[in-house]
C-alpha cells in the first residue's frame, strides 16, 4: 500500500512541476513586460532565455509638506532604471493627510523639473487621502537631479485651532547609478563634540562643529557660533534664515534650519580656506544620504530627540506674513553609518552619544521631520 502511495504522490508533483514549466514559458513568451528584478545572478545574466531585466537603480522616499503641522501634504515616489535602457522611471503618488475633516479643498497640482500637472479634489474625510497619481520618464545621465513640487489649495480648520491654506511639499532626488553599489555597511569615524556646557540650544551649530573637524579644520563650537553663525532675535526670526535666539540660551532659542548652516558652514570655510564646500541636501531620497556616508561623508541630519515619539508643532510665529512653526522633539545631529544587515544607522547627538538606531524608524523621523539635510565635502 504505502508502495502504490508513493508512486501517486510522484506522479502528482511531476504534473505540478510540467503544468508550473508551462505557465512559466507562456509568461515569458507573452508581449507583458517581465518583472523587475534587483537580485538576478550572473547565470541568470547570462541566459537570454530566461534572463530578466535587472534594475540598475530602485530607490523611493516621502516628501512632506515644508513646515511639519497636525496635516501634511505628501508624496510618495519610486524610481527604477533598468539595465542597458537610457530611460529612468519615476511614479508619484500626493496624499493629504489629516486626522480631522477637511473641507472646501479646490486645485492642486504637481510640478516636476518645471513640467506642471493640475488636478481637482473634493471634500475628503480620513487620515490619508490620495489626491493625485502621475508618472514620468526621464533620459538617464550621471546626477540627475529631479525637482518635485506638490500644492494644494485647502480653506479649513482642524480641531486644535490651526487653519489650513496652500499647503506644498518641495523635495528633490538625485538620480546616481552608484547607489547600485553601495557596500552593505560603512562607518564614519569621527569625533563625538557635545553642545554641553556652553550651548544648550545649540545642537545645530555643534553639528557643523564636528563634521568640520572631521574634514581637518580646527574650530570649535563656541568660535563658530559666535562668527558665523547668523542668529535674531528668538520670536521674531525665520529659522530658514538665522538662528531664532542664542545657543547660549537653554530656553528662548529655538535653533535653525539648513540654509543657516549652509550659509555658516560656506562662509567659515571661505576665511579658512579649503576646497571643501556645503550644501543643502534636503529631500533627497534616501539611498543618497547611505552613498554620501559609503563615501566617507558625513551628514547633518534633522530628526527627533526622542525617536520614540513623533514631533509636533508647539507655537506658530507670523514672521514677515509667513508661518513659521516651532517644532517640539526635533534634534540636529550626524549620521555617521549605516549597517543594512543589522537595519542600523549609526547618529553622533550633540545632546548626548554616538549610538545606533533601527534604520526603518529612523528613516520615519528623519522623513516626518521634513528630510532636512546638509553635507559638506
Amino acid at each position: 500500500m504505502k508502495k502504490y502511495l508513493s508512486c501517486i504522490i510522484l506522479i502528482v508533483l511531476c504534473v505540478v512541476c510540467v503544468t508550473i514549466f508551462y505557465v512559466n514559458a507562456n509568461d515569458f513568451n507573452s508581449n507583458e513586460t517581465p518583472p523587475i528584478s534587483s537580485t538576478a545572478s550572473s547565470e541568470e545574466k547570462d541566459d537570454t532565455t530566461s534572463a530578466v531585466p535587472v534594475a540598475t537603480i530602485e530607490s523611493s522616499g516621502t516628501i512632506l509638506s515644508e513646515y511639519l503641522t497636525d496635516s501634511n501634504l505628501r508624496i510618495e515616489w519610486t524610481l527604477y532604471k533598468l539595465e542597458n535602457e537610457s530611460n529612468v522611471y519615476l511614479g508619484l503618488e500626493l496624499y493629504l493627510d489629516t486626522p480631522d475633516q477637511v473641507t472646501n479643498a479646490r486645485d492642486g497640482y504637481i510640478i516636476v523639473n518645471g513640467e506642471k500637472k493640475s488636478f481637482s479634489t473634493k471634500t475628503m474625510i480620513g487620515e490619508s487621502n490620495l489626491l493625485f497619481s502621475h508618472s514620468q520618464i526621464f533620459e538617464y545621465r550621471e546626477n540627475l537631479e529631479i525637482y518635485i513640487n506638490g500644492y494644494l489649495e485647502v480653506s479649513s480648520t482642524t480641531s486644535n485651532g490651526e487653519i489650513l491654506s496652500n499647503l506644498s511639499a518641495n523635495g528633490k532626488i538625485i538620480v546616481n547609478e552608484h547607489h547600485s553599489s553601495i557596500p552593505s555597511n560603512h562607518a564614519i569615524d569621527l569625533n563625538h563634540i557635545s553642545k554641553f556646557p556652553e550651548l544648550p540650544s545649540g545642537d545645530e551649530i555643534t553639528s557643523l562643529c564636528m563634521v568640520l573637524n572631521y574634514l581637518k579644520y580646527n574650530i570649535g563650537k563656541c568660535e563658530l557660533s559666535d562668527l558665523y553663525l547668523s542668529k535674531g532675535p528668538s520670536y521674531y526670526t525665520n529659522i530658514f534664515e538665522a538662528n531664532a535666539g542664542n545657543p547660549e540660551d537653554s530656553y528662548n532659542s529655538f535653533g535653525c534650519m539648513p540654509p543657516v548652516i549652509v550659509n555658516a558652514a560656506n562662509k567659515y570655510i571661505s576665511i579658512n580656506g579649503g576646497s571643501a564646500y556645503a550644501q543643502d541636501i534636503s529631500g533627497v531620497d534616501i539611498a543618497t544620504l547611505y552613498y554620501e556616508i559609503s563615501q566617507g561623508n558625513p551628514i547633518i541630519v534633522w530628526a527627533c530627540e526622542d525617536f520614540n515619539s513623533t514631533p509636533s508643532v508647539f507655537r506658530t510665529l507670523i514672521i514677515d506674513g509667513k508661518k513659521i512653526h516651532l517644532k517640539s522633539n526635533i534634534n540636529t545631529m550626524v549620521l555617521i553609518g549605516y549597517d543594512f544587515k543589522n537595519n542600523t544607522v549609526t547618529l553622533a547627538d550633540p545632546s548626548g552619544v554616538i549610538f545606533e538606531i533601527e534604520m526603518d524608524l529612523f528613516e520615519q523621523r528623519y522623513a516626518q521631520c521634513g528630510s532636512y539635510a546638509v553635507i559638506i565635502k
